[in-house]
């Protein structure tokens, strides 16, 4: 393709393109104004013909250097397109206008955040956060994110840090705290951890059960199950009402293998929401069978059944319980031969 000419330039109706400059079926691109050629990138996007599009992009944005707009829509074409670093070569040189401006928009800070984030990019999120920082020192939101991204890279000891900094800037944003607790808890300090989602929740009583189960699921991906236990504990002591901390306590105490506490904390769920028994059994059902707890997980799926017979993944679930059961009994019949 030639730099003064696009081969085939057409707009699209639906599925049917149709040529805008017929002259011989190459028209020069002198020819065409930037509105123009912007209809024509439309028409290709919603074509999804993002190569033709890109290569109408790049021409706008050689044609108007100082037109962020049209790097913008370049760096979408790019992503689109599956070009994701040049994607990102877009959006890195739009954050650096951005950066440089009183006002920070964030417009392009938050494209690389979400993809250096969807793509696991640890080390340039922190780079970019950093960046971010020094640039607006104040900007409250920006430590959080800078935080968070410390976090995915296992810096703790920073991480701890900016989250400190944030509870001391605002000391009442229970948000802030939990993050510092989040923090410490990757560190393996649990009672600073707790302090901090006890603070949470002296800042927002009625979120206080809700906090403290935040910090539980935090300590059972960490794989620190009593702690987490303990926190489910004190969600039940908070809001002993809301079957889903139930749900939670009886999760956990399956993981640590407190299978007759696991079922009677689901069972106390189904009494809290007698509705929901079906779907608390199947839900019990399934994380006992995931434990190799087969004969308990039968139990629960058949009173899953009772509960509700006309739902037929609860009789799939079942036979499959009853199928795995079967051959448990008959390994340990063969073992003992």
């Amino acid at each position: 393709m030639s730099d003064n000419s696009l081969p085939g330039i057409h707009i699209f109706t639906g599925c049917e393109p149709r040529k805008i400059d017929d002259r011989g079926g190459n028209p020069r691109w002198e020819d065409l104004n930037s509105e123009e050629l912007q209809i024509l990138v439309e028409d290709y996007l919603v074509a999804g013909h993002c190569g033709e599009a890109i290569e109408i992009l790049r021409r706008l944005v050689a044609r108007h250097p100082g037109e962020d707009s049209f790097v913008l829509k370049l760096a979408w074409a790019y992503h689109d397109g599956g070009f994701l670093d040049e994607a990102v070569a877009c959006f890195e040189a739009l954050l650096e206008k951005e950066l440089q401006r009183r006002i920070f928009t964030g417009f392009a800070f938050d494209e690389l955040v979400r993809i250096y984030k969807r793509e696991g990019r640890y080390g340039n999120l922190v780079a970019i956060c950093e960046r971010a920082m020094a640039a607006q020192p104040e900007d409250y939101a920006l430590m959080g994110d800078l935080g968070e991204a410390y976090l995915k890279t296992g810096d703790v000891a920073k991480a701890v840090a900016v989250f400190r900094r944030m509870t001391e800037l605002e000391p009442e944003d229970a948000m802030a705290c939990c993050r510092l607790g989040n923090a410490l808890a990757a560190g393996e300090e649990f009672d600073a951890a707790e302090a901090a989602y006890r603070r949470a929740g002296e800042i927002e009583p009625l979120s206080a059960a809700a906090y403290y189960g935040r910090l539980a699921v935090v300590y059972r991906d960490a794989g620190h199950i009593e702690a987490a236990v303990r926190m489910a504990a004190l969600c039940i002591r908070e809001d002993a009402a809301e079957p889903a901390h139930h749900l939670l306590a009886g999760e956990l105490l399956l993981a640590r293998g407190d299978i007759e506490a696991a079922v009677a904390a689901y069972e106390t769920a189904m009494a809290l929401r007698p509705e929901f028994t079906a779907a608390y059994c199947n839900r019990l059902g399934n994380a006992l069978a995931l434990a190799n707890h087969h004969e308990k997980a039968v139990a629960a799926f058949q009173k899953a059944v009772t509960a509700e017979p006309q739902n037929p993944f609860y009789l799939l679930y079942l036979a499959d319980a009853q199928r795995a059961l079967e051959e448990k009994d008959n390994a340990r019949a063969d073992s003992s031969t």
